[in-house]
């Protein structure tokens, strides 16, 4: 169980401000540094770029301030119950972390803030925990994934966009070229953006997403096999039969019969 005790969102400070704590926080800091900065972490000093992020161990020393200009940056103040929270999490502390998609942590900060601060006592706690533990995650994935962060991050936030819409809606007729253009780079890059950034081709993505969607219409709708196919973006019903045995070992009635719940995205 997490406890956030205050928290701040895209706050600013004026040119030559510093927080400087020689004897540290009596909890753990979350920072969202929004401005080039220059962190003193213990001994050791960073200069940190914008759109980063650290996390800062109770105790520990700590300064910070702008390089030049204002200061700005989202901030939370918390704690954790969980006793391996130090060690399943100590790869994050105490260093800064580039983020590949510094919008992604601003949300879930905003509401995190929101729910600590008004919702109902009875979901709060049990709220903002969830949240936290998800955007934890997401900068203890961004440590580990640190260089491919740097590389795409003028892209990132579009790419994901595109990928959700996919899913959202695998049956529409996506190409290449129309992504491509969203991105406003050629279809040979964009395919390379997305089989670098997702690990697995466009295409490939598709179809399996397609296919996903067609395991759900033929488990759990009473819809002919034929229309199945059309509605899960197939014009060609025989190019659906083949695709889907290809990835399942199964005709689309054989699966039906055999009842197997089974997802494809995770095959590449």
């Amino acid at each position: 169980m997490y406890m956030v005790y205050r928290g701040g969102y895209n706050a600013k400070h004026a040119r030559g401000f510093v927080m400087s704590r020689p004897k540290g926080l009596y909890c753990y800091l979350f920072l969202i540094i929004r401005s080039p900065s220059q962190v003193q972490i213990g001994e050791k000093k960073f200069h940190v770029a914008s759109d980063s992020a650290v996390v800062i161990s109770p105790d520990v020393p700590y300064q910070y301030s702008a390089i030049e200009g204002e200061y700005r940056n989202d901030w939370l103040y918390f704690d954790s119950s969980d006793d391996t929270f130090a060690g399943d999490y100590a790869e994050i502390f105490n260093c800064p972390i580039l983020l590949g998609n510094s919008l992604y942590f601003t949300q879930y900060f905003r509401n995190i803030i929101w729910e600590s601060s008004y919702a109902p006592e009875e979901y709060r706690q049990q709220n903002v925990s969830m949240l936290l533990q998800i955007v934890l995650n997401k900068l203890k994935q961004e440590k580990q994934c640190a260089g491919k962060s740097e590389r795409y991050y003028p892209y990132a936030t579009r790419l994901q966009e595109l990928r959700l819409t996919m899913k959202s809606r695998p049956y529409s007729d996506f190409t290449p070229v129309e992504l491509a253009e969203k991105l406003n780079v050629s279809p040979s890059y964009f395919q390379f953006l997305y089989k670098d950034f997702f690990g697995v081709p466009f295409k490939t993505d598709l179809i399996n997403m397609r296919l996903d969607y067609a395991r759900e219409l033929i488990l759990e709708t009473n819809l002919t096999l034929e229309q199945i196919a059309m509605m899960s973006g197939y014009r060609n019903e025989v190019h659906f039969y083949r695709q889907f045995k290809e990835k399942t070992g199964m005709t689309p009635k054989e699966y039906r019969i055999s009842g197997l719940h089974k997802s494809f995205e995770s095959e590449q």
